[in-house]
Parts: C-alpha cells; sequence; structure tokens
C-alpha cells in the first residue's frame, strides 16, 4: 500500500475531520486453526467474491490473494467505484496511459483512449525516445482521474505506483520498466534463481536451477504464472522521469489525444 498509494498522515490532513472515504475490506478467506500451519499465498480455493456497492460507496474482497482484488484502491475504488463517483460529480475514471513529450522546449501532453489491461499501457507511459531533442515524462501507465477546467480538462494517475505486467517485459520491450524494478519492487508469482533472484519467459537464458512459481524445479512448463505481476514506485530510467506535476493538485493538462479503436491490435 505504501507503493501503490498516496497514505499515511498526508492523505488524512487531507481527509479532515468530515472527509468522505470508500471502506474497504479485505480478507484472503483463510483463517488459521490452531496448530494450523501457513502457507506461502493463503487464499479460499472454494469461494471469491470482489463484491462492489456503487450505491453505499463500499468494496468487500474476499478469498482472493492476487494484487488486483487484494489492493482495492486500485480497480476496484480507482476505476469501479470511482467511475460512478466521476458520473455523479462531471468528470471521467478510465484506463489510460499518459505522458509528456517535450521538444524544444514545447510540453505536449499525451493520454490513450480506455485501453485495456496488458495491452501495452506501461510501455507507451515509459516511452524513451530515441530522436534528438526529445524528451518523455511519465505521468501515469495505468487508471486516470480526468476532470474538466474552465480551459480545458486535466488528468492524473490515481495510484502512486506502477503494478506492471511481467511477461513480455525486457531490456528491449521496456528498458524503463525493468530499471525501475531493480529495487524496491515487490514480485508476485515469478521464478526464481538460486541465488535469490527473480526471472521470467523472455529476460534471457534461464539458469540453472530455476525454481518456478509453484516452489518445484523448473522443467517444461512455464517458470512463471501468466498474471505475473511487479510493483514499483517510480520510474528511474536515466532518459525518462516522473513527470514533475504528476500528483499535483491540479493535475496535468491534456493537449492532445492519441487513440485507437483496437488497443490489442494497436501494440502488435
Amino acid at each position: 500500500m505504501k507503493i501503490m498509494t498516496r497514505m499515511g498522515t498526508g492523505a488524512l490532513e487531507v481527509l479532515g475531520e468530515d472527509g468522505e472515504f470508500v471502506p474497504c475490506l479485505h480478507s484472503v478467506g483463510m483463517p488459521l486453526k490452531e496448530g494450523q500451519a501457513d502457507v506461502k499465498w493463503p487464499c479460499n480455493a472454494d469461494d471469491k467474491y470482489i463484491v462492489h456497492f456503487p450505491e453505499t460507496r463500499e468494496i468487500i474482497s474476499y478469498g482472493s490473494g492476487y494484487g488486483g482484488n487484494a489492493l482495492l484502491g486500485k480497480k476496484c475504488f480507482a476505476l469501479r467505484i470511482a467511475s460512478v463517483l466521476a458520473h455523479d460529480d462531471g468528470w471521467l475514471a478510465e484506463q489510460h496511459a499518459r505522458l509528456e513529450a517535450h521538444e524544444s522546449g514545447r510540453r505536449i501532453a499525451l493520454r490513450d483512449r480506455a485501453f485495456p489491461s496488458a495491452c501495452g499501457k506501461t510501455n507507451l507511459a515509459m516511452l524513451v525516445p530515441s530522436l534528438p531533442g526529445w524528451k518523455v515524462e511519465t505521468v501515469g501507465d495505468d487508471i486516470c482521474w480526468m476532470k474538466p477546467t474552465p480551459r480545458d480538462a486535466c488528468a492524473d494517475q490515481s495510484e502512486a505506483g506502477f503494478f506492471g505486467v511481467a511477461p513480455g517485459t525486457n531490456m528491449q520491450t521496456n528498458p524503463n520498466a525493468m530499471l525501475s524494478i531493480e529495487a524496491n519492487t515487490i514480485f508476485t508469482n515469478t521464478a526464481i534463481t538460486p541465488d535469490g533472484d527473480i526471472w521470467w519467459e523472455g529476460m534471457g537464458d534461464p539458469p540453472e536451477g530455476l525454481i518456478d512459481w509453484k516452489g518445484q524445479l523448473w522443467s517444461k512448463e512455464l517458470a512463471r504464472r501468466p498474471r505475473t505481476r511487479t510493483l514499483a514506485s517510480r520510474p528511474r530510467h536515466p532518459r525518462t522521469r516522473r513527470s514533475p506535476r504528476s500528483g499535483g493538485p491540479g493535475g496535468v493538462p491534456i493537449d492532445a489525444i492519441l487513440s485507437a479503436v483496437d488497443a490489442r491490435a494497436s501494440f502488435r
């Protein structure tokens, strides 16, 4: 939660004495009986409920240990419940990647249009330009809150961190993301190398003695789970950085919109 959200004293001060918030409850649904040993990935194999109550603005998640179902401030609140709040109050909550491109002192803020999960939003948001004179700053790679202003629309990333899809991510497809997860990162369901590092298909040749995501000596099956994830605080690539305006009270003005009819097709 420290990586993904703006939490702690600052958040409480913004709420104040009478601030509104969305109550969220998460349980893996696996209470331990006396003497029962815990497991590495507790969950309820038979019953899983991730329930949203738009009328009362509440969220209850039961039985799942998956990050998207445990970090309820992400998809559950920032996209689903927030879409109801946005509808009522006249703004927008959607899945958008946002970046700022700079050329000769000119700043252009781009955002994509309703791109789904695992289609390349993070790669776009963390773009490392090859054209001389251009610089890119990341605003956000997933959920966008966009609000109208008297002059234009402003948007920002509702989360503080980056919850990325690991499969397909490597130094060729997204060097910015790879350098961002070198430290202070949580990995879920990756393979483990003999020296304790992480590995998934596409990162290079597998080392000898690789342990797959199930805790077994890797053989022929996927070493990582299909929905392997990384959780990092911010991009740290030397040629790309987080926009200084991201997370500010006014958001980042939207100057141009990059959209596609078929988001998945556009990244093939």
